[in-house]
């Protein structure tokens, strides 16, 4: 087995191909070798958050303001993995900007990106004392200043901890809306279907925007999902049992069938697992799951629908009819 450093440069030349034009060739192949050893999944993983960040530190809305450039993947990545790697931690993004005094020496700014891997769950301090757990495939941006604490959910879940400060308020951007507290615990999912918020503890107020009068109010055990396209008719409903679970990486489901199942458990793994047949779909499933490894969640799927695993011939997890 490579030391740490056989292991990195494994997973940079991995990296490479697996975000090169012949990926879906070397797919089996690579999950075979990320599945291999745990070191080998970290160090990816560590890769793809790297990267995520190196190239969105230009997209911000602090970095677009400040003329920052976004950094393209380079083809040099898959000849040079070193020089890439060590360009990635030149650019991984911290960015701490300092407005000078001129301007408005009480006013400090920071700005911040954070993303997740596929699989990965990450918690991640925020400078004031609040936190955010950022499930699989996500990503935000922080933009903090002294007179308000704004983070901009581009994709995915994450969980918000916002610490208590009485004069700038926490703001969460996400699927036209804007979450607005000043402490509080809650859920936000930024997904093609829509926009899901979860409140876990104190008050929240949705707006349509900042500054924008209050739409809806949500307390601790109340959710709502807005549709894709605004439906204006989303209503306050109890948050569903056991849906806080995910930061553990358990997922729990209630009666949902089989096809939003895998929906929902596919996202912690690539390629996932198909269905043989799609009326499996129906299936009503109960009970609570680890998405992860793919592979022990297809036996547990099939062992408590009474189905069997098979595998097509590019490896991926098949559940089918015995």
């Amino acid at each position: 087995m490579p030391d740490g450093d056989g292991t990195r440069e494994e997973a940079t030349r991995w990296w490479g191909r697996m975000h090169g034009p012949h990926a879906e060739e070397s797919r089996a192949e690579f999950e075979r070798w990320r599945n291999a050893d745990q070191r080998n999944a970290a160090e990816y993983a560590a890769l793809e958050r790297t990267w995520a960040l190196a190239e969105g530190l230009g997209a911000t809305a602090v970095g677009r303001a400040r003329g920052l450039k976004a950094q393209p993947r380079s083809r040099a990545w898959v000849t040079a993995p070193r020089l890439a790697l060590a360009a990635a931690a030149m650019v991984i993004l911290a960015l701490f900007v300092t407005l000078q005094p001129g301007r408005n020496p009480s006013l400090s700014f920071v700005a911040e990106a954070h993303a997740t891997a596929v699989g990965e769950i990450r918690t991640v301090k925020l400078p004031d004392g609040s936190s955010v757990t950022l499930d699989t495939d996500t990503r935000v941006e922080v933009d903090f200043d002294d007179k308000v604490r704004k983070v901009r959910l581009e994709r995915g879940r994450a969980r918000f901890e916002a610490r208590s400060d009485p004069v700038r308020p926490f703001l969460v951007e996400a699927g036209g809306k804007v979450v607005s507290t000043h402490d509080a615990g809650f859920d936000v999912e930024a997904a093609p279907a829509g926009l899901g918020i979860v409140s876990l503890h104190g008050g929240l107020e949705v707006r349509r925007q900042a500054g924008a009068p209050v739409e809806l109010r949500l307390q601790p055990g109340q959710s709502v999902h807005f549709a894709a396209n605004g439906d204006p008719r989303s209503q306050v409903e109890p948050a569903g049992k056991g849906s806080e679970q995910w930061v553990s990486g358990m997922l729990v489901f209630h009666g949902a069938p089989l096809s939003a199942v895998l929906e929902e458990t596919n996202r912690y793994s690539r390629p996932g697992i198909a269905l043989g047949d799609p009326s499996l779909g129906a299936i009503k499933v109960t009970g609570a799951f680890r998405p992860l490894p793919a592979d022990e969640l297809a036996a547990s799927l099939a062992a408590a629908l009474k189905l069997r695993v098979a595998r097509d011939p590019s490896g991926k997890l098949i559940l089918a009819r015995p």
